[in-house]
């Protein structure tokens, strides 16, 4: 951790918690309430901000950078869960329990994250019942994309994991993937380990199916023949 300030030392129009959306409809003045005695901090790539077994009561806002939330699997591997950009919460949980947390946070570059006190979202949710609701859909929608996951371990194998996350879980522009991650995360996400990642991207470019520029930019071409993998 490099250095920290607090929050409302930063220009007012740049607030963090602007950048996520349960908060966009407070008042200004009920902004202010909730950063008074936050907090943010600077951490380097790869610098974890919490791991297993930790108690943590705050919620954590990430203001710049990006963030992987990763667990343990039961083969020793390490299992990223979430990829949290932006205007991204994470430690929602905790405000809620008292239990120690099950996953690692780590920066997966510079990043800035703004650090707000439990009890100061507590007092924001009963003054402003609507955030309740707000923070229900996002564990709902959380709970979802867990559940994908788990079903795509289960269901899918690894040309399949891949051709998914290709075609469906990253952002493509006429074709062009430029990957919001790096190969070693790539291969978490979908279970797998590096080595194995590469050998079948190097299959399916040998295919004619995908062309590989670099470390992370990815050239679909031929749609077609990828759906065929998933769907076979």
């Amino acid at each position: 951790m490099n250095c920290c300030h607090h929050c409302l030392e930063c220009p007012h129009d740049k607030m963090c918690i602007n950048n996520v959306p349960i908060f966009r409809n407070l008042s200004e003045s009920d902004k202010r309430k909730i950063v008074e005695k936050a907090i943010h901090r600077t951490y380097a790539k790869g610098e974890i901000i919490f791991s297993p077994d930790d108690i943590i009561s705050n919620l954590f806002v990430v203001n710049q950078g990006r963030i992987k939330i990763t667990k343990i699997s039961t083969d020793g591997r390490e299992q990223v869960m979430r990829i949290l950009t932006v205007g991204d919460f994470f430690g929602e949980l905790s405000l809620f329990s008292e239990e120690q947390v099950n996953s690692t946070a780590i920066a997966m570059e510079n990043s800035e994250i703004c650090i707000i006190r439990g009890q100061d979202i507590k007092n924001t949710i009963i003054s402003n019942p609507e955030i309740a609701i707000k923070f229900l859909e996002a564990f709902a929608e959380r709970m979802q994309e867990t559940e994908e996951m788990v079903e795509k371990m289960g269901i899918y194998d690894i040309e399949q994991r891949i051709v998914k996350t290709l075609l469906y879980d990253v952002p493509s522009k006429n074709n062009e993937i430029h990957l919001p991650f790096s190969k070693a995360d790539f291969a978490s996400i979908i279970g797998t380990t590096r080595e194995t990642l590469s050998r079948k991207l190097a299959k399916f470019q040998k295919n004619g199916w995908i062309k590989l520029k670099g470390q992370r930019h990815i050239t679909i071409l031929n749609y077609d023949a990828l759906e065929d993998i998933l769907y076979k």
